[in-house]
């Protein structure tokens, strides 16, 4: 394992919320190893292969039981298994008497596991929770025993049933589990403080229907809240005194991950390329097919007959890129969420707060143009799709134009291959010297001699000039691909000196692409720009390393990767770390961003404070105090009718439809007996806002509830009963329960609830064993051997999950159907908010009028940070929307099928399994398209870079300027694109067709325009002119949107139709709906005048 800087050790922890993040780093570092990286990828590509490890080893391996993850699982055993062994000593059991198996459960709920930062937002937020319990709870014993006192009848004893204490303490319970699940819907953060708070809530009230005197009430509360408050002191002893970990040592480990990721998307967009070099998209599309084909008819079931979908450019590569691609851009997301923690906490180290800015900053600006070089996957395919290689019936004419532009993929492909080869080569050195700069990995072994055999070559990564080095390789690069532009020309038939980009003489402006032929002339400059393309991602994603490199070398010399220190946030990071805890951090009103309890990496979003936001068209602004008034009255009706009260609202339903059993005389001997308690608690912890989820969940959580039920039959029995051989196996099952808890983020309640059922059943049974049979059953509750006990905890939590389910799906369901509508809504708004920055952002770089971005305050600053956020909300929503998906097809479908493959993209033509699936084949349409157009987004404001005046030190040569007026005088982007992506989101949003004769915005034909003013402005004599590449860029991003945005229109149209104020004449045998007249679209009908 790499071995990190003292404050950054390898993470030994990887808790729940943070699983997901690190075993995706974990992974993207092992697969690249860290010996001495070679100016050359692919050298020593001769030598034999190393030998495969067995099948043992390969089965370990991807089950991920390695160190760190037994030392978290370890060390989330202790806490329960050391309450439930103390439990063993006298002093303990008659301090906790029968509520001891609480201070275990609370060991777990408390999630000792957690980094530094969130654990002790965590723990602080569950003190409070279950002080504020305490009191509010004893206020309503103390009613309930007041309403007792008052309504029983002179010489009748106090105890017994007494109605008007269990309709009072009825009462209280509904208000409370209305109140704290109204919160949790609302604020994701006091997830489990709700939890715990309901758990106290409803112990403490059910309990109390038996309590006659305050004297009993003072006994009982103040041993539930030591019973709360051990649970948590255990679990905060475990968690800063056994391997203790933190934030950064999360961060440091995922950063890690994250640039091992960024090279191997690299080195795989380069094998990508390379593959390209010889293909045969015919024969290329029929082994597809064939492979399709053969695994339908392995899954017949599956298999709907339709023809599988293939494309003749896809490659085993081209998978393999778009692999790297998704574990980037979820370990991106996961970084993002993870950073803040990070900074806020007090820590011993090197690296300090503003330096974890500095650096994620740096990391996001090699993340850009990685992205965008594997745009080229789609851009390919849509040439291929133009071209439609695999087309019989192509006419003569029709096969040789598909036969040039094969010629020139595998042409520019072989030229490409050497520099991308060598320059994907000086960067994996350069990320591997900022590793070893900032202590982040173990320095590899240097063997005897190896310094002396570089000769004249560069530093060795981690050496002092290795900067300088670097940037040679960098100007190497530059002179490659001017070697390449004078190579394409040549091919062209176009003759030109050798030194023709480099010389700095006037050169003829004469040089111009195929005038007599528009089309070949306008296909060769599409080839020339996607050269341009991939060239300048790669050589801007060079730059952008160089910058990290020389970040890593600045805190090296500045000594402050010296000795550790102590370091402390700052007074602003502190004050926004208060304010999230009690505010909202990030976080959208709306339920579909809630960090639901069954998605533990969920982030919550904040779209800003315009999204959902309307006009009131029935009041104006108030004017004066009176009509203030009535506004704050108005909050009332609003707050009630919010999202979040109505998941409330089905809590309290779904828990007092169990609950009205204990207030009631005839059932409430029956209630406490068969401890329905649990049926309850059930319902607080379970009850999920999706249908598709809770279904999922319901069955999850009833196989978790069973395996628990054997679990304790084995526990107990292997060990005929006996104390400390139930301890070692009970701690054995949590230890091996917290597997999944590590590995299943997503599932960490099902294997609480399976952790907290064996709890219970076990500890049940050491407690009758300590106290007696007498004491055990002094709470009404009969004690019962472990083979009756266990099928009573399933019965009760069986029960109550299934509620939960019952009412989170009636009176109506709110499924993933609607949360996907939801957050696709969100996610157009995003993207309109995001063109428009960028629209900004381009604008003033071409105008000049930007100013320096690393300057707090310009025009440039502001931009960049409102860009850089909106960007990330969009990349987490996108993961968000996966999620969702995902989990549609387990909710109940009632009439029509929901529309999934409307709602996403197909990417049959990326998966092996396109035929076997037949849902898989439109299992993406809109998430695709919109990801798709948020990376050409991204690339255009990434490349405008170029044309800032702040960008370069150096000042802009006569043909620079000249290109950034032509440009300022044409525009360069359009605020249609804009208004029809707000368009399209309110229109999903609220389910309304799209407008009418809705006009799409027109292909960018930037350099027609530029060419009408200025023919000899895109000239290949500037062809070499960095300015010349960005555009090339811009140019194709541009065409990209407006491609993918009519793609997007079109499917947007077909889920929520399109307004149609036309009349025509329809037969008598033309079947009609009501809904033709309406929605349909006019291009689909025949009109008549």
């Amino acid at each position: 394992m790499a071995r990190h800087q003292p404050d950054a050790q390898p993470s030994t922890q990887s808790p729940a919320s943070e699983a997901d993040g690190v075993d995706m780093a974990r992974q993207s570092t092992k697969q690249d190893t860290l010996e001495p990286v070679h100016t050359n990828p692919r050298q020593g590509a001769d030598q034999p292969p190393p030998a495969q490890p067995s099948k043992l080893k390969q089965r370990w391996t991807k089950i991920g039981l390695d160190v760190p993850t037994i030392a978290v699982m370890f060390k989330g055993s202790l806490g329960p298994t050391i309450a439930l062994a103390m439990y063993q000593s006298k002093a303990v059991a008659t301090q906790y008497s029968t509520l001891g198996y609480l201070v275990a459960i609370m060991t777990v709920l408390s999630m000792p596991i957690m980094p530094r930062g969130k654990f002790i937002q965590n723990m602080t937020l569950l003190v409070l929770a279950v002080c504020l319990a305490a009191a509010v709870n004893l206020l309503a014993l103390y009613s309930a025993v007041e309403a007792r006192a008052h309504t029983t009848p002179p010489g009748q004893p106090l105890s017994g049933y007494n109605s008007s204490a269990s309709a009072v303490l009825a009462i209280w319970l509904m208000v409370q589990v209305f109140g704290i699940n109204t919160l949790k819907a609302a604020k994701p953060q006091f997830m489990f403080p709700a939890i715990v708070y309901s758990i106290f809530t409803i112990v403490s009230l059910t309990s109390g229907v038996q309590f006659a005197t305050m004297t009993t009430v003072y006994s009982f509360m103040k041993r539930i809240l030591e019973a709360f408050l051990t649970g948590f002191g255990l679990s905060t002893g475990v968690h800063f005194l056994v391997l203790p970990t933190s934030s950064r040592m999360i961060v440091f480990k995922e950063m890690t991950g994250y640039l091992m990721s960024l090279k191997s998307m690299l080195e795989a967009q380069t094998e990508y390329m390379a593959s390209l070099e010889n293909i045969d998209p015919v024969e290329n599309a029929r082994k597809q097919t064939e492979e399709a084909v053969a695994k339908s008819s392995k899954n017949s079931r599956r298999s709907n007959g339709h023809e599988p979908h293939v494309s003749p450019l896809t490659t085993p590569a081209a998978l393999n890129l778009k692999g790297f691609l998704d574990n980037t851009l979820a370990l991106q997301a996961k970084l993002q969420g993870d950073i803040t923690p990070a900074k806020r906490e007090f820590a011993i180290g090197k690296l300090e707060s503003h330096d974890l800015t500095e650096l994620w900053k740096l990391l996001r600006m090699v993340f850009i143009p990685i992205f965008g070089l594997t745009a080229s996957i789609d851009i390919l395919q849509r040439r291929a799709a133009e071209f439609d290689f695999c087309h019989e019936g192509a006419t003569e004419a029709q096969r040789a134009d598909q036969k040039n532009m094969l010629e020139n993929i595998h042409f520019l492909m072989k030229e490409l291959h050497r520099p991308f080869e060598e320059m994907t080569g000086s960067i994996a050195g350069a990320i591997m010297h900022v590793l070893l700069t900032l202590e982040l990995v173990k320095p590899p072994k240097q063997k005897p001699g190896d310094e002396e055999s570089r000769g004249e070559q560069s530093p060795a990564p981690g050496r002092v000039g290795f900067a300088e080095g670097f940037t040679r390789e960098i100007g190497r690069f530059d002179e490659l691909r001017r070697k390449t532009l004078n190579d394409w020309c040549g091919e062209h038939g176009i003759d030109l000196p050798q030194d023709f980009f480099e010389t700095t003489f006037v050169k003829t402006s004469g040089v111009v692409l195929h005038e007599q032929d528009e089309n070949l002339r306008e296909r060769s400059q599409r080839q020339l720009f996607f050269a341009l393309y991939l060239e300048y991602l790669l050589w801007r994603c060079g730059v952008a390393v160089l910058d990290l490199v020389l970040f890593a070398d600045k805190r090296k010399a500045e000594g402050g990767l010296a000795k550790r220190k102590l370091i402390f946030p700052g007074s602003k990071t502190l004050y926004k770390w208060l304010k999230s805890v009690v505010g909202r951090e990030d976080f959208n009103k709306g339920t579909s961003y809630m960090a639901d309890m069954d998605s533990a990496t969920a982030e919550s979003i904040f779209l800003g404070k315009d999204f959902g936001r309307r006009r009131d068209p029935e009041h104006l602004p108030p004017q004066n105090v009176g009509e203030r008034i009535g506004e704050a009255i108005r909050l009332i009706p609003k707050f009630f009718r919010s999202d979040d009260a109505a998941f409330g609202f089905r809590v309290v339903c779904a828990t007092m439809s169990i609950g009205i059993v204990a207030f009631l005389e005839a059932s409430q001997t029956w209630f406490l007996t068969n401890r329905l308690l649990w049926a309850m608690i059930m319902v607080a912890i379970s009850m999920s806002p999706g249908a598709g989820q809770s279904t999922l969940n319901f069955v999850l959580r009833i196989l978790g509830t069973v395996i628990a039920m054997v679990g304790s039959y084995i526990i107990w029995y292997i060990v005929d009963g006996h104390t400390a051989g139930a301890l070692v196996f009970l701690w054995l099952w949590i230890f091996g329960a917290f597997y999944f808890v590590m590995k299943f983020p997503k599932m960490v309640i099902v294997a609480i609830l399976s952790l907290v059922t064996a709890i219970l059943i076990i500890g049940y049974e050491l407690q009758v064993k300590k106290l007696g049979k007498a004491v055990s059953e002094s709470n009404a509750q009969p004690a019962y051997p472990t083979y009756v006990l266990a099928p009573y905890r399933l019965a009760t939590v069986t029960g109550g999950l299934f509620v939960a389910w019952v009412w989170t799906i009636f009176p109506y369901p709110v499924s993933e159907s609607s949360m996907i509508r939801e957050d696709l809504g969100a996610t157009l708004y995003l993207l309109s908010n995001f063109y428009s920055i960028v629209h900004e952002t381009v604008t003033a770089r071409v105008q000049g009028t930007d100013g320096d971005e690393r300057i707090k305050g310009t025009h440039a600053f502001n931009l960049n940070k409102a860009r850089t956020a909106v960007f990330a909300k969009i990349l987490l929503l996108l993961n968000n929307l996966k999620s969702n998906s995902a989990f549609s097809r387990f909710q109940i479908r009632v009439g029509g099928r929901f529309p999934i493959e409307a709602y996403q993209e197909s990417v049959m033509s990326l998966s092996a399994n396109h035929a076997a699936d037949p849902m898989a084949d439109n299992y993406s349409r809109i998430i695709q398209i919109c990801e798709r157009i948020a990376q050409n987004i991204a690339l255009i404001g990434y490349a405008s870079g170029t044309f800032s005046v702040n960008t370069h030190g150096a000042d802009p040569s006569h043909w620079s300027n000249d290109f950034r007026r032509l440009l300022k005088s044409i525009g360069t982007t359009s605020h249609r694109v804009t208004s029809v992506l707000a368009l399209m989101s309110s229109s999903i949003t609220s389910g309304q067709p799209l407008p009418p004769y809705l006009e799409m915005p027109k292909p960018f034909n930037l350099s027609e325009r530029l060419e009408t003013i200025d023919p000899a402005m895109l000239g290949l004599q500037h062809a070499a002119e960095i300015e010349y590449s960005a555009f090339a860029v811009l140019q194709l991003c541009a065409r990209n949107v407006t491609i993918d945005l009519e793609a997007l229109r079109s499917s947007v149209q077909s889920l929520v139709g399109v307004t149609d104020f036309s009349f025509h004449a329809v037969s008598a045998n033309e079947a009609t709906s009501p809904d033709d007249s309406s929605v349909d679209s006019t291009d689909d009908k025949h009109k008549s005048a």
